[in-house]
């Protein structure tokens, strides 16, 4: 926290410092500073915006809530707007049609008009005068002009003849004659000849305002080197289009003239729907030399116009063509809502699911296992719920196991502090011998045990002893078998009476047979004499020098079938050692599972001559453990071994 507020405050103060220079007018550095106030606000911005978009976004529902608005909601004003477009520019291409109907109608009244008064001029010899306003005509005979009106070439126009009705299927398509008129403008002509003679029909009239009538739509028409065009216009390739009225003085016009179609409704009257075409090209009328390469007819109409035209005429038709229309509507707005309705009953569901799994794994994080998530869905959501409790449920036991097993851990460390109170700690030293031995359980609570008692007369009980089976229950019995020896050794000091009753306590179990093994050996320090009784524990190695004597005593176990016990009295004399073991040493497996075996004892016990005890007991362990390599424990391993090195002279030793 504090490290933010030191970042913060030390931000605050560049930026102020920019901002002084900023407001300074010291060249090149108030533009500097200007330009890194400014991208820091533009990356504060981003970065602000960045940040309320990911907390917006936080929550599942909101994610969901935004994702069908960008699906299901932002679409429609889109394809409203593409719809709004395309109905301009479908109305746009109306526009440009009705103009070009309105000029074709015009070219066909006048070639219509020019080919009657030609077949009358060819039948009589004589013209007609014309009362027409608009339209004034020019008669021909012999390729000269001999009646008519001046605005007409004095010559026949015989670059007309190029130009004529064109036939495709049943209808008539005809090209427009836009010719260069002086003091007129572009305007339209009309030709017809027949038998040396010829008439020109020319409309000197207002030709905007003509087709304006006709079509119902404004027009203003601009030749391609007009002047105006350079101020608002459309540039596609080498041609401008106007794309609104340009001409000031038009614009009374214009408004008397959607006036005049207007029924008083604003939007629909409105003259909102502009467009531009582009037609001629525009000749000269004598020569029939271009004089503009092309003429720019600016458009602009009103809805209700395109809807009068685009639309039947017969009421009946265009109530059907409505009601068509409001039924297909009114069917998508029903699966739309539908759709709507499905997409916010999905989201509420979803954001109601993950809104109770986090608050579940909320209470998870807390420590409460016991947290269930009701379960009602039939979906991949209901599968994650159920996931979800089952692995809440295996995290109850598995920390209610734990618990135990702590529990247990400790009853066990307590059980194996215990037990190494029961073994010996202070091992008899001086009197001319010494021990060393080794006590190593393959569990936590071993079943073998040994011990050095101190007796009368300068003597020693030296015991070892395996009790079947590892666990609790092996050291419980061993523990047992220690007091029953303390015992019986204050009573008796005859070794084969003390294993006797001790095979009558290990038979008085009744609840689960069991046995042991066991070596008692009573030892004499001024004489040196040992006195061996084993109950078919493994056998004791004497060694003297280089040689290593095993001495083997069959007999049968506590608690197993017989009472046969092995009895054997040897010498120790100073120097010499003796070890006892138990099974576990001799039956350690390696990787190939292949024991240690009475054979490697003897090999490694050989050549200890002036060894400690501690020295033969580490020569031992360690050729074990070159056997084993780390191979896992299989049994309890137990080791003693006593050096002998004469009862010392002077008084008698405590």
């Amino acid at each position: 926290m504090k490290e933010r507020s030191r970042r913060f405050l030390l931000l605050a103060a560049l930026a102020a410092v920019l901002g002084l220079f900023a407001l300074a007018n010291v060249p090149f550095v108030t533009a500097f500073s200007r330009f890194v106030l400014a991208a820091a606000a533009v990356v504060c911005l981003i970065w602000g915006l960045w940040k309320a978009y990911r907390a917006f976004l936080w929550k599942v529902g909101r994610r969901l809530a935004f994702s069908y608005f960008l699906i299901g909601v932002l679409p429609i004003p889109l394809v409203l707007l593409l719809l709004t477009v395309t109905a301009y520019l479908l109305s746009g291409f109306f526009l440009g049609h009705l103009y070009r109907d309105a000029v074709q109608s015009v070219q066909i009244e006048l070639d219509t008009r020019a080919r009657s008064r030609a077949d009358a001029f060819a039948a009589s010899g004589t013209h007609r005068r014309t009362a027409d306003s608009d339209i004034v005509y020019g008669y021909y005979r012999q390729g000269r002009r001999i009646a008519g009106d001046e605005r007409t070439p004095a010559a026949w126009p015989a670059w007309t003849e190029a130009r004529s009705v064109l036939a495709q299927g049943p209808r008539w398509q005809v090209v427009p004659r836009f010719v260069a008129l002086p003091g007129i403008g572009p305007t339209l002509m009309g030709v017809a000849s027949k038998e040396g003679s010829g008439v020109v029909a020319l409309y000197v009239g207002g030709l905007d305002q003509e087709i304006s009538r006709r079509a119902e739509v404004w027009v203003e028409t601009y030749r391609s080197d007009d002047p105006d065009l350079e101020l608002i216009s459309l540039q596609i390739g080498n041609r401008r289009i106007p794309l609104q009225q340009l001409r000031k003085g038009q614009q009374t016009e214009a408004a008397k003239f959607f006036k005049e179609l207007s029924a008083g409704e604003r939007f629909w009257d409105d003259p909102l729907l502009g467009w531009g075409e582009i037609t001629g090209p525009l000749v000269d009328l004598a020569t029939g030399r271009r004089s503009a390469e092309y003429l720019a007819s600016n458009l602009n109409g009103t809805p209700r116009t395109v809807l009068r035209h685009l639309f039947s005429s017969a009421a009946e038709i265009d109530a059907l063509a409505w009601i068509t229309l409001f039924v297909v509507a009114f069917l998508l707005f029903d699966v739309y809502a539908a759709a709507a309705l499905m997409a916010v009953f999905m989201i509420v569901g979803l954001s109601r699911a993950v809104n109770r799994m986090s608050r579940a794994t909320e209470a998870v994080r807390r420590g409460d296992f016991s947290v269930r998530i009701p379960v009602r869905r039939r979906d991949q959501v209901g599968d994650l719920q159920r996931s979800f409790n089952e692995m809440a449920g295996n995290l109850e036991t598995l920390v209610a196991t734990a618990a135990q097993k702590e529990l247990l851990e400790k009853e066990l460390a307590l059980a194996r502090k215990l037990q190494e109170s029961l073994l010996p700690s202070n091992l008899p030293a001086g009197a001319g011998v010494e021990f060393a031995t080794l006590f190593e359980p393959s569990a936590a609570i071993g079943g073998d045990y040994f011990d050095v008692l101190r007796l009368p007369e300068d003597e020693l009980a030296v015991v070892i002893a395996d009790v079947s089976g590892h666990g609790l229950s092996s050291g419980l019995r061993m523990a047992m078998l220690k007091a029953a020896l303390l015992i019986l050794v204050e009573e008796t000091r005859e070794p084969e009476e003390i294993l006797r009753r001790l095979d009558s306590v290990v038979r008085s179990n009744r609840e689960s047979r069991f046995f042991v093994t066991a070596t008692l050996s009573m030892f004499n320090l001024r004489t040196g004499v040992l006195r061996l009784t084993n109950a078919g524990h493994p056998p004791t190695y004497r060694v003297r020098g280089d040689e290593v004597e095993e001495i083997l005593l069959p007999s049968s176990p506590l608690g197993g079938l017989g009472r046969n016990y092995g009895v054997a009295t040897l010498t120790v004399e100073p120097g010499d050692s003796v070890v006892w073991l138990s099974d576990g040493l001799i039956e350690a497996t390696n990787a190939a599972d292949e024991p240690f075996g009475y054979d490697s004892v003897v090999k490694a016990l050989r050549g200890v001559a002036g060894e400690s005890a501690a020295d033969i007991r580490n020569r031992l362990l360690a050729a074990i453990e070159r056997h084993t390599a780390g191979h896992p424990l299989g049994d309890d391993r137990t080791l003693m071994v006593m050096r002998y090195g004469g009862y010392p002279a002077g008084p008698k030793a405590p």
